[in-house]
């Protein structure tokens, strides 16, 4: 491995203290590591190596993939070889075991161009061999061989990014000791091998465009590895190019007598009589129901964690009992129980490693897992998906957990409050610091001023509540389902994802939509000003004085809602969900969409209406019905003001997507316990864990027998297992 070539200047090689690295049954010291190389790139690719191998030995040992050992998946070319390109370009095929991998990665390194596409279905071990694979091959690493760097392919946006892109700003985001210069010369130099985590992840209409723009940048040479589901993977090549040159491989399922002899070799020899009984019965019946289920990796992992202690009152034996555990779905119920105390480990993290940045997320060392409450909130994910009988969890459907009058109460309320908590304060401090009190002090006027605050706040916040309430009712009821995110996009240059423009119909009907909200508001607030005073200093004559505010407010309202209803009918269009790269990439995009309309609509709707109130006192001359009005500039800025402010505030929380989101998933659900308070931290973090995975922008249960799993009532999952069942496949 030290060894200079033939007629090529040696490098000079300086040993520090040698730490055997030892992994695999062949127990090799690879000296790579221990080595200090003059060549920047050298030692750059040293660097990144050493920091990849410490992040994947720790995930693994995390995850128990090898306690004591690796399941023993074997792994081969089989009926999926019409998925694979000609044998010609590829080479020998690739075959082995997880249990012998440094004969599996020799295959792998052995192949003309270093390129492997891992295959299979939901729980059959394609990300478990990534990393153990990482492993090995770092361990078999040489000078001049490429670093292995296993990446999420979620996070790519082969649109719009270009691959060598996107490895460097992973790259450089995972490991930020690395500068970017570096990392664009060990990319250029291809001293990166990609492995390249669930192409199925991406969105289905990005799943063929990624495949066509790694062949694009595979032209150029290099290595890599890519793991799909079979089914995605073949749909998305039905017109597109499978990855060339690379050699495919899809799991085989495990052998009862290979589960029997891997919980065997597992148990320590003071425990084989605690796993002797499951283990013979597998033996005596391979095909058994117990024997069926066990032959996925998922589930003999799950085997293993739900009887990692012993047990006086029951054992895994008890798996291979008709009486206790009937049926398929009775076993797999009843070992998913011990998935969540698995994944979500209580134990304190272990301090962040050098040169790797830190992690973040929902769970810190400082607030641990709760796995009661972890439970709690993926049940509530699974109910929701259950009752919308689709598989898709997006974060701007969470709200639809509400029925749509319990929605509409909750985002007036919530409308009406931002409102008032505008229109409040700043009329207590107007007031307070400019109502004439000759002979009061300030204090005096403070209170005077937070008493009239309070009374606005309720006038105003009130019929914006009712009428963002409606407008978010009328909305949903017109659209059949929930508000989706949007963008805005501009008539002149815009050519990103369509034009956007929306029918004149549409328009006209939002443009209506506006008005009679924009009447209700102006009706109800006038119509509050006369009752609330008249309920407090009885005098009748404020009710007529609240009649004169619905004359001045109803009619610039109404045209100020139908012309911004119009403008964001016209400017808005909805987003191609479907393409788009990530949940949390679309969430920060709604968000901005917001910001940016709040910027773009609310001060026209704050100029509008206040120009029509001035509008409306000329015309009238200053009075009506013999009440004198005194409408003064300083009265059309502060109204303009909290118009546009107020009025921007509760359209973003009713009428959006984001609005909602804000509202139900991060405000209402988590106040009752049925999400956390950073429901988009929770949902990453279950993803990274693998208990869901990312499709695009939403995100979905790893598995149908989980979400099916959590879908159950607390008490269902708390009593004994003995359901009657589906019938054994």
């Amino acid at each position: 491995m030290t060894a200079a070539e033939p007629g090529v200047k040696s490098s000079v090689f300086v040993f520090k203290a040698v730490s055997a690295l030892m992994f695999g049954d062949h127990n090799v010291q690879n000296n790579y590591f221990e080595l200090q190389f003059p060549d920047p790139v050298e030692t750059a690719v040293q660097e990144l190596g050493s920091m990849v191998d410490a992040q994947w030995r720790q995930e693994a040992a995390m995850r128990g993939l090898c306690d004591p050992e690796p399941i023993p998946v074997r792994w081969r070319e089989g009926s999926i070889k019409q998925l694979g390109d000609h044998r010609r370009l590829t080479g020998d095929p690739v075959a082995g075991s997880v249990a012998d991998l440094p004969a599996f990665a020799d295959r792998f390194t052995g192949t003309l161009k270093r390129r492997l596409v891992v295959l299979g279905k939901a729980g059959s071990g394609k990300t478990t061999l990534a990393v153990l694979l990482v492993i090995e091959l770092l361990q078999q690493m040489g000078k001049g061989d490429p670093v292995p760097v296993l990446l999420s392919l979620a996070s790519w946006k082969p649109r719009r990014e270009h691959l060598k892109t996107w490895l460097e700003r992973q790259l450089v985001y995972e490991y930020p000791s690395l500068a970017l210069g570096t990392v664009r010369t060990i990319v250029a130099k291809r001293r990166v091998l990609p492995v390249l985590d669930g192409l199925d992840e991406l969105p289905a209409a990005d799943q063929p465009v990624a495949l066509r723009k790694l062949n694009r940048v595979l032209g150029e040479g290099g290595p890599l590895v890519l793991t799909c589901r079979t089914k995605e993977y073949a749909k998305a090549i039905k017109r597109d190019p499978v990855i060339r040159a690379a050699a495919v491989v899809q799991a085989e399922p495990l052998t009862a007598q290979e589960v029997s002899d891997y919980l065997l070799r597992s148990a320590t020899p003071q425990h084989q009589e605690y796993w002797d009984p499951l283990a013979q019965a597998l033996v005596q019946d391979p095909s058994s129901t117990v024997a069926r289920v066990l032959k996925g990796p998922l589930m003999l992992w799950l085997c293993r964690q739900a009887y990692a202690r012993l047990n006086d009152e029951e054992g895994p034996g008890d798996l291979a009992t008709s009486d206790r555990f009937p049926t398929r779905k009775a076993i797999e119920t009843h070992l998913l129980k011990s998935l969540v105390p698995s994944v979500y480990s209580s134990d304190p993290p272990p301090p962040p490693q050098p040169g790797r940045r830190e992690p973040d997320g929902l769970f810190t060392d400082a607030r641990r897992p709760d796995v009661k409450q972890v439970t709690d909130w993926l049940g509530h994910l699974a109910r929701h998906l259950q009752q919308r009988g689709k598989p898709s969890l997006a974060w701007w459907q969470l709200g639809t957990t509400m029925g749509l009058f319990q929605r509409m109460l909750l985002i007036g309320l919530m409308s009406g409050l931002a409102v008032g908590l505008v229109v409040g304060p700043t009329d207590a401090i107007i007031n307070g610091l400019t109502y004439p009190a000759p002979g009061h002090g300030l204090g005096y006027r403070l209170w005077l001023g937070l008493q009239v605050g309070f009374v606005d706040a309720l006038v105003n916040g009130v019929p914006a509540g009712l009428v963002f309430a409606l407008a978010h009712g009328i909305g949903t009821m017109r659209r059949g389902a929930a508000l989706e995110p949007s963008r805005v996009w501009t008539p002149i240059g815009s050519k990103a994802e369509g034009s956007g423009a929306r029918s004149p119909r549409e328009i006209l009907a939002r443009a209506g939509i506006g008005a009679l909200a924009g009447l209700g508001a102006g009706v109800g607030i006038g119509a509050l000003e006369g009752l609330v005073p008249t309920l407090i200093l009885w005098n009748a004559h404020e009710l007529l004085i609240g009649l004169v505010y619905v004359v001045l407010l109803a009619g610039p309202f109404a045209l100020a809602g139908g012309l911004i209803g119009a403008l964001m009918a016209w400017l808005e269009a909805p987003i191609a969900v479907e393409i788009a790269p990530g949940p949390r990439d679309l969430l920060d995009r709604n968000r901005r969409t917001v910001r940016l309309q709040l910027l773009m609509f609310a001060p026209p709707l704050g100029i509008v209406s206040a120009a029509g109130v001035w509008l409306s006192d000329e015309l009238l001359h200053h009075c009506v019905w013999g009440i004198g009005i005194s409408w003064t500039s300083g009265d059309s800025l502060r109204f303009a003001f909290l118009t546009a402010l107020g009025g921007g505030l509760g359209s973003g929380l009713s009428l959006t997507a984001w609005g909602q989101w804000m509202v139900v998933a991060r405000v209402w659900l988590p106040l009752r316990g049925k999400l956390p308070w950073d429901t988009m931290a929770f949902l990453e973090d279950a993803h990274q864990r693998g208990v869901l995975r990312q499709v695009g922008a939403v995100y979905e249960f790893r598995h149908a027998r989980l979400q099916e799993h959590f879908a159950q009532a607390p008490q269902q999952r708390k009593r004994r297992d003995r359901p009657t069942g589906d019938p054994v496949d």
